[in-house]
């Protein structure tokens, strides 16, 4: 059996409305020493000639330093016509009143090169945050290779209160048998908070925050319910698995294995063909006035993958999720044509 944490992290969910159950296992983790509130930049270096920004595992290593993420420092001018065409979508989806707020990072594996809009702003990331447990876990079970196969009881948290969530699906049941291999599946598959809630009750707390300073992303911070981040931020989280440069290369691959099994379908799959294949997480957040939908995946475009991170903020839900799904259409038409070796940019309205 694992042993049980106190869950103090999870008493400031009870003040919240909306979000998910992974933003109560990270209000509470303190980082030491003074708060930084600027967005960490920590492990990145440039190569001056080829403008290359390059992210780094900062493990106790002596000989070697894995690679998390490399990437130019600018955008690519190859997606300009596509970017017009987000923001020209975007800007009239505002002026109606059916968003509030859109950013959206691309970056094409193959070719390496990377495009967003509107990086500044921040988001509350909700359930995506399930990938970061995810992680945790694996780097947990590094080395116990039965770590996974342990079996354990499901029991509630007594007086809990789970956010409200819009997106639901199925959940485990209270008294059953599992093994943390198959509470990892809930979570990610259903994006369940309850097993979410379980899962972040054991885990290493040293392992998930630091996770986010080596992948370079904003530390939780004490007590703090406005905890955020922006779209190009979290998509790290996608990039260290695609790399396979912060965890093991089968963990990296069983991990994304498992994100494919997403049942989420009313995001970036929303206008897409029936049978592409992305590894993908959703996440809501906000609160009865104002919600946020966002989804971050890897589309397996043939032998063209490419990364694609959409985060909204409004008052609809339905528009925010078609929103979404239009986003990721006009990406997924873009990167199509390219993939097929005809012009860099197909425009033309969606039939």
């Amino acid at each position: 059996m694992l042993s049980k944490k106190v869950p103090a992290y999870y008493l400031i969910i009870a003040v919240l409305i909306g979000g998910a159950a992974t933003f109560a296992a990270i209000s509470l983790i303190t980082k030491s020493g003074t708060q930084d509130t600027e967005r960490p930049t920590d492990y990145n270096d440039y190569n001056g000639e080829a403008n290359f920004k390059i992210i780094r595992d900062p493990g106790n290593y002596k000989y070697i330093s894995p690679i998390i993420s490399i990437e130019p420092v600018n955008e690519s001018e190859r997606y300009g016509a596509l970017k017009n065409e987000i923001q020209t979508f975007v800007d009239k989806e505002k002026q109606t009143g059916s968003v509030q707020s859109v950013s959206v990072y691309l970056k094409d594996f193959n070719k390496g090169e990377w495009m967003t809009i509107n990086p500044g702003e921040i988001y509350n990331p909700g359930s995506l945050l399930k990938v970061g447990v995810l992680i945790t876990y694996m780097r947990m079970a590094d080395g116990h290779p039965d770590f996974l196969k342990r079996e354990v009881v499901y029991h509630g948290e007594k007086g809990f209160v789970f956010p409200i969530e819009h997106y639901r699906s199925d959940t485990v049941i209270e008294g059953h048998t599992y093994k943390i291999s198959d509470l990892l599946e809930c979570m990610i598959k259903n994006s369940d908070n309850r097993a979410t809630v379980y899962l972040e009750n054991y885990m290493d707390t040293t392992i998930f925050k630091k996770e986010f300073a080596d992948l370079g992303i904003t530390e939780p911070r004490f007590n703090d319910p406005t905890y955020a981040l922006n779209v190009k931020e979290y998509s790290m989280m996608f990039k260290a698995l695609y790399n396979a440069g912060y965890l093991k290369r089968m963990a990296s691959e069983n991990s994304l294995s498992l994100l494919t099994q997403s049942t989420f379908k009313n995001g970036l799959l929303k206008e897409l063909p029936s049978g592409v294949v992305i590894a993908h997480k959703f996440g809501e957040a906000g609160n009865l006035s104002v919600h946020e939908l966002h989804e971050s995946g890897i589309i397996y475009l043939n032998n063209n993958p490419y990364l694609i991170t959409i985060m909204t903020k409004g008052t609809d839900w339905d528009k925010l999720s078609e929103t979404i799904g239009h986003i990721s259409r006009l990406a997924y038409d873009n990167m199509t044509t390219a993939a097929e070796g005809k012009n860099s940019y197909r425009s033309g309205s969606i039939k």
